[in-house]
């Protein structure tokens, strides 16, 4: 294959997009080796060495492909029915294996690496499973059947690898530029060449011939032959699919015309089989009718004539231009129909087929986020447009009922005005002369003349019923506006559906990075006699796909860092009283803007000592500077390329691969690394990688007549606070919170007061951000790395689904300040991070301690500088205050929305009752099994973890929370889920939105029973 530089250059990118995949796919067949070894799963492992090797020889790397070919032929050893796997080779294998992985990581994250000292490393791993195989391993390898593996080899191939490739070359026929289609068609026609050669199929391999044949005669000519190679590729295609076994089609005589001169042709040219009547038929059932066809393929197969190429040296020869036509036949190069295929026998086909797969550009997906966001910013502002012209609608129709009440009111007294204005007895004969003699001259009564009130009479009346018509007007708009909100919310459900399919199209639960180590732990401590346990949290956390696939390395070095370096030999563990089962933590969690993962052990710790003198003997920091080396900086020295504590070299240990591919991975997502240890206890990695937020759900609230956006994750909880809960204590703001008996002081800080964009961040005085005296703020309360710390702010707005724009670099915005967003009023706003603002915070703190000398904070409690310790200062004497044993009703509110929950704790707390709150069923199993006593529960149906109707079963089976009634709010609203919840044993049942004062009579009702049920 030609190693021409730019055909190297440009086929690069397509290796490194498969090399992830295929090191999965091995690194997954090899943990399955130890359960079963089935004739499948080698078949799978060798079909991935296979596919490296070829890929790294097409771009020139040739570790890479020495590695992988050795690996196939141990592979190849395996094939054998009387082969058993022992541990020993298991763990070879895992050595071998990561003799190919170091390498191709190197090329992933663009680092360096020594080819001789791996490959003289993998020559040692292969020598060891050489001899343990023994006499399986050199002989001719046994070559299992489709029947014997279960599955159709060839079938599963053309259906999932074959196909991808050809749609992927069909994609970029229709508009891609000339030089990437060659370079696809070239890698494609290169690989099909070696399938066919592995598959024995000489018709596809000739077809892959032609066409690189055909590409290097006439370059000029690449969408033309491009598309008339794709039309023979998938005609092979489909004779395969259809059950040939023997030949995989042939190239097409347009093809065949590309690829060499006429002369050859003639020459070289053999009789095409003749085809069965059942042939055409299939290939009409993929292709539709083809007697329609621009180029009938029946008529074109009987003209055509084919040239099998019986090797790929024959197209190495140089044929002359000459002998090459100037212009091909017009009809050669505008026949793509597929060709008919030879005749096959029946193959079975029981296999289910995948699910298609498509690669897009990331791209792509990042325009469409941020059109769907879009959608979004306008959608809200059409909810809120719509609710004025509801409200304004609305108060048009009190209007003109009141205006029509004043004529009416108008109309009444003009009619008794009347009646009292008439004469009594006798005046109140008609006389029709008297009336005609007075026509002329109108009587006055009461200030104004008889005849005005007939006028005023026959005015009031078409007022009225211009009235009425108006009122009917107004009816219509409203019901209008009304269908226009329903029209509204059914795009909202749309676009939701649309975001929850790209959501799930670009993103992937981290879990199924985690799930990977547990099979890896098990190797090493088979290997290297070590008990380990991998404990997983968060694994439901979703993560960008790409982010994923850099992930994976980083971590895996992280693990293998844990169990060698962290996790101790048994006998130390006994001598220092530690289990003997390590155990190592991964940990995934939302933190802001971030996604924080942490790696930890229970195990040695970081010898600092060690690490000092390990820098001083490799001349990393001058001699009279290693002594004045702080601990975060000697672990800096960790993550240095080479460096290794290590006393010895080993798989493991000892080669200075490691901790700086990790940094260098987490520096191209823009994360970084912090390391936590001490000396044997353990040690902690912490990765910090900044998520891309298109959307996200925001708190927006006001502080200070200014208008901000809080990440509405990193918010714990919100609180209007009494006023015999807040204290000053230390000159720092104190909120006492918490349950009976377990009460936390939370410092509390006024955000108007921490938020400076202007200027340069300064700490807040000492002055108290809530006085005692006066009505008591809303306080969120934020939770860092363990701790709570409330942020006072003067009004609640509401949770919102935003788009966020980031802030142009020459804006020089605080690292707090993630970008900014348009609200549904259509006024813009700035998104804080929280916990980044908390960070400033104390990065703040200690300067001011360094400006000052000072040895205590001014605002922030001295702990707060400190992971490990989180509290307030322990001269602040404990919290004696509860609640009181005959205090009001205490309720607890279930609900994972926080916009929700707060409206219900303003709406509970307004009608003097203690609320407690969860943010989902989980959280409220925990809070009552924690001796939380509560009178009554307010649940949500619809959360995650734990739902409304898991929480109802759970509660059922527990006599002591049977007892408390439980109100089901939700927006479910048909019948099914109301007699489901009622089975469940609910009280009561409401449907959201809700009235407040229908809420609180229900509660009401709900507690009266329950006092006359407990009297009785």
């Amino acid at each position: 294959m030609t190693l021409d530089p730019t055909i190297r250059e440009q086929t690069y990118p397509y290796f490194l997009q498969e090399v992830p995949e295929l090191l999965q796919a091995l690194e997954q067949g090899l943990l399955g080796l130890r359960e079963t070894c089935t004739l499948n799963q080698v078949n799978t492992l060798m079909r991935a060495t296979h596919t490296l090797k070829g890929a790294a020889a097409s771009v020139g790397l040739e570790t890479i492909t020495i590695i992988a070919h050795s690996l196939e032929d141990i592979f190849k050893a395996f094939c054998r029915p009387d082969i058993s796997i022992n541990p020993d080779i298991q763990a070879l294998l895992f050595e071998g294996f990561e003799c190919l992985r170091l390498p191709l990581t190197a090329e992933l994250t663009g680092g360096s690496i020594n080819d001789a000292e791996i490959l003289d490393r993998a020559a040692a791993v292969f020598a060891q499973l050489q001899e343990e195989l023994g006499d399986c391993f050199g002989q001719e390898a046994y070559i299992p059947t489709s029947a014997e593996l279960g599955f159709d080899v060839t079938q599963s191939i053309f259906e999932v690898g074959v196909t991808q490739r050809l749609d992927q070359l069909a994609a970029l026929i229709v508009d891609a530029p000339l030089e990437e289609i060659a370079t696809t068609l070239q890698t494609q026609a290169g690989i099909f060449l070696g399938l066919a050669e592995s598959l024995n199929l000489p018709g596809f391999g000739a077809i892959a011939q032609a066409a690189i044949a055909a590409l290097e005669q006439h370059p000029g000519q690449v969408r033309s032959l491009a598309e008339i190679a794709l039309a023979d590729f998938e005609a092979g295609k489909a004779a395969v699919l259809a059950g040939d076994r023997t030949q995989g089609g042939y190239p097409s005589k347009a093809l065949q015309l590309l690829a060499s001169s006429p002369d050859a042709i003639q020459e070289t040219i053999p009789e095409e089989p003749e085809q069965p009547e059942a042939q055409g038929l299939f290939l009409e059932s993929i292709w539709g009718d083809t007697a329609n066809a621009a180029v009938n393929a029946a008529d074109l197969a009987l003209d055509a004539e084919l040239v099998l190429y019986p090797t790929s040296e024959r197209l190495g020869e140089d044929r002359p231009e000459e002998s090459i036509p100037e212009a091909l036949p017009d009809h050669i190069l505008q026949s793509s129909a597929p060709q008919p295929a030879a005749s096959v026998s029946n193959v079975s086909r029981e296999a289910p087929s995948p699910l298609p797969t498509v690669r897009v550009n990331v791209e792509h997906l990042e325009r469409l986020s941020y059109s769907m966001g879009e959608l979004l910013t306008h959608q809200n502002y059409q909810f809120l447009q719509t609710e004025q012209l509801q409200a304004s609608v609305q108060n048009l129709l009190t209007r003109l009922q009141q205006h029509q009440q004043l004529l009416s009111q108008f109309q009444d007294q003009f009619n008794r005005q009347m009646q009292r204005s008439q004469p009594a007895g006798k005046d109140r004969k008609t006389d029709s002369q008297a009336s005609k003699k007075k026509r002329g001259a109108p009587q006055k009564t009461l200030g104004f003349t008889v005849q005005q009130p007939y006028e005023s009479a026959l005015t009031v009346q078409p007022l009225l019923d211009s009235t009425v018509q108006l009122a009917e007007a107004v009816d219509a708009i409203d019901l209008f506006t009304h269908q226009a909100n329903q029209t509204l919310e059914t795009q909202q459900r749309t676009l939701k559906t649309a975001r929850d399919a790209l959501i799930e199209a670009r993103m992937l639960p981290v879990g199924q990075i985690f799930g990977r180590f547990s099979q890896v732990l098990h190797q090493l401590g088979t290997r290297h006699n070590k008990q380990v346990a991998l404990m997983l949290q968060g694994s439901e956390i979703l993560v960008d796909k790409v982010v994923a696939e850099k992930l994976y390395d980083p971590l895996l070095h992280l693990v293998r860092n844990a169990f060698d370096h962290g996790i101790e030999a048994v006998t130390a563990r006994q001598q220092r009283n530690k289990p003997e089962q390590g155990q190592i933590e991964i940990c995934a969690y939302h933190q802001g803007r971030y996604l924080m993962i942490e790696v930890r052990d229970d195990g040695e710790g970081l010898d600092f000592e060690l690490i000092r003198q390990r820098a001083a003997e490799r001349q990393l920091v001058p001699p009279h500077q290693v002594r004045q080396l702080t601990q975060a900086q000697l672990t800096n020295l960790l993550f240095e390329p080479g460096f290794s504590t290590a006393a010895q070299v080993n798989n493991l240990s000892g080669r200075g691969v490691g901790l700086d591919i990790v940094r260098n991975q987490l520096q191209g997502l823009q994360g970084s690394v912090i390391v936590h240890s001490r000396l044997h206890q353990g040690t902690t990695f912490t990765l910090q990688i900044p998520l891309r937020l298109a959307i996200a759900k925001l708190f927006v609230c006001q502080a200070g007549n200014k208008t901000h956006a809080l990440f509405a994750d990193a918010i714990e909880q919100i609180l209007i606070p009494q006023a015999d809960q807040i204290q000053h204590q230390y000159g720092v703001t104190v909120l006492r919170w918490g349950k009976e008996g377990n009460e936390q002081q939370i410092p509390v800080y006024t955000l108007s007061d921490l938020l400076t964009y202007s200027s340069t961040l300064h700490l807040p005085l000492l002055k108290s951000s809530l006085d005692s005296k006066q009505k008591a703020s809303h306080v969120i309360l934020l939770r860092y790395q363990g701790a709570l710390i409330g942020l006072e702010v003067d009004q609640i707005v509401g949770e919102q689904e935003l788009v966020i724009r980031p802030l142009a670099a020459v804006i020089g915005s605080p690292h707090y300040v993630y970008g900014a967003s348009t609200l549904a009023s259509d006024q813009l706003t700035l998104v804080i991070d929280p916990i980044a603002l908390i960070q400033h915070l104390l990065d703040q703190r200690v300067l001011d301690q360094q400006h000052r000398g000072q040895q205590r904070s001014l605002a922030l409690p001295l702990q707060l500088s400190s992971p490990s310790q989180l509290q307030l200062a322990a001269s602040i004497p404990p919290a004696n205050v509860g609640f009181e044993a005959n205090s009001n009703p205490r309720i607890l509110t279930v609900e994972d929305s926080i916009t929700v929950r707060q409206g219900l704790l303003l709406t509970l707390q307004r009608a003097g009752y203690q609320v407690f709150q969860a943010k989902d069923g989980q959280e409220a199993i925990e809070s009552l099994h924690d001796q939380l006593n509560v009178h009554l529960i307010i649940c949500d149906l619809d959360m995650p973890r734990v739902n409304g109707f898991e929480f109802l079963r759970h509660c059922q089976r527990i006599p002591e929370l049977a007892e408390i009634p439980v109100i089901i709010l939700t927006s479910r609203s048909d019948e099914k889920h109301r007699l489901l919840a009622a089975q469940l044993g609910a009280i009561a049942y409401m449907t959201k939105p809700y009235l407040e004062y229908k809420l609180l009579q229900l509660v009401e009702e709900v507690l009266e029973r329950r006092v006359v049920l407990n009297r009785s």
